[in-house]
């Protein structure tokens, strides 16, 4: 089964989240994770390092989904012709919106896509079988969004709705750290997971601990990105330098320790 296949049959995935603009990140990182998603809203990749991204996902069969900076169809469509098995898409708030982004995803007679990406027509000459198989999410991240989410979900075309935790908090009044975010907007994150549900769509979320991805497969979240790459070097180099820091203190206190 492909990506979306998987979706649709309700299979939990777990993804890897590159935020390093890394391609050797995903060779190392992302072996044996289900999706890879790669952002290009808050990071500074440019278009050659996005599309070799795409590339050594696809050399290692993990699909790969482009976080976009924006809803325009220009810069989606571009996205998309890196081939990309599927987009993410924030500060999605109406129906309205998604409905014109998931036209410009999928070509005539469904969407209005265009086609001209020679890379893409390599991976797949078949059209159908693209219209078939990409990926929408669609970014949760206001109020707004949280009381349409329902519909949102329920626009054809639409696989997913991925909750933004820290922006949805930050709009709610809340200052929070990424670990929080998620239990500070516990009530908005299960109002979305609902609608997800009610809507036959996928939920999808980033759990930045154990605990938290935990509890957010019993909410009913089956699309979940393991924390973000940068997170895991920088926290696994804040352990080194404690324990760094410790062992030349001890080193101090006996100087003919071994």
């Amino acid at each position: 089964m492909d990506f979306k296949q998987r979706i649709t049959a309700g299979e939990c995935l777990l993804g890897a989240c590159i935020y390093s603009n890394s391609p050797q990140i995903i060779e190392c990182g992302a072996v044996g994770m289900d999706w890879i998603w790669w952002d290009a809203q808050h990071t500074h990749g440019d278009w050659s390092t996005i599309a070799h991204g795409v590339c050594t996902a696809n050399l290692m069969n993990i699909p790969a989904l482009i976080r976009t900076w924006t809803q325009d169809p220009g810069t989606i469509e571009r996205i998309l012709d890196t081939g990309a098995e599927g987009i993410i898409v924030p500060m999605v708030e109406t129906p309205e919106q998604a409905r014109r982004i998931v036209a410009h995803c999928t070509y005539p007679p469904l969407g209005n896509r265009s086609f001209g990406s020679i890379r893409m027509d390599y991976l797949e000459k078949d059209l159908e079988k693209w219209n078939r198989r990409i990926v929408t999410i669609m970014q949760i991240e206001t109020p707004q969004g949280v009381e349409n989410a329902e519909a949102i979900a329920r626009i054809p075309g639409v696989d997913a709705l991925n909750v933004g935790a820290r922006d949805l908090a930050l709009r709610l009044g809340h200052h929070v750290h990424e670990n929080t975010a998620n239990t500070v907007v516990a009530s908005q994150t299960d109002r979305v997971a609902e609608a997800c549900a009610r809507a036959g769509k996928a939920a999808a979320i980033i759990a930045f601990s154990e605990s938290d991805m935990e509890a957010c497969i019993r909410k009913g979240y089956r699309l979940i990105c393991a924390g973000v790459d940068t997170s895991h070097v920088c926290e696994a180099h804040q352990r080194f330098g404690k324990a760094f820091g410790e062992a030349v203190r001890m080193l101090r206190k006996d100087p003919n320790a071994d």
